[in-house]
Formats: C-alpha cells, sequence, structure tokens
C-alpha cells in the first residue's frame, strides 16, 4: 500500500489518519499528539514527551 493506509468503510475509502477525534498539537513540535483538542494542560506528542521524561529522570 501507499504512505497512506486507506480503510473500507460504506461511503468508499478513507485514510487512517482522518479516523478519531482532532488531535491537540504538541507544545513543542506541533506534530499532533494522542490527546484529543479538548484535553486541558500541556500537551506533548509522544517523541516529547519521553525527551522530557528522560530530562526529569537525569536531573537528579
Amino acid at each position: 500500500m501507499s504512505d497512506v493506509e486507506h480503510r473500507a468503510g460504506a461511503g468508499g475509502t478513507q485514510p487512517v489518519e482522518a479516523a478519531g477525534p482532532p488531535f491537540a498539537e504538541c507544545v513543542l513540535c506541533r506534530e499532533p499528539t494522542e490527546y484529543p483538542e479538548s484535553h486541558k494542560g500541556v500537551t506533548l506528542c509522544p517523541v516529547c514527551e519521553w525527551q522530557e521524561a528522560q530530562r526529569t529522570a537525569c536531573s537528579g
């Protein structure tokens, strides 16, 4: 398949990325996160979340 996989539905095909709620942007890199736009607080993408955890763990 191509870079964007498609799912068959009642109305034809639809990109997998369009499935689910609109996702909030990461506050650091502006990539989509795993959180919906209605999520309160700081939203980080998985990569920035992991990097922040590493910085916190190594800070002593």
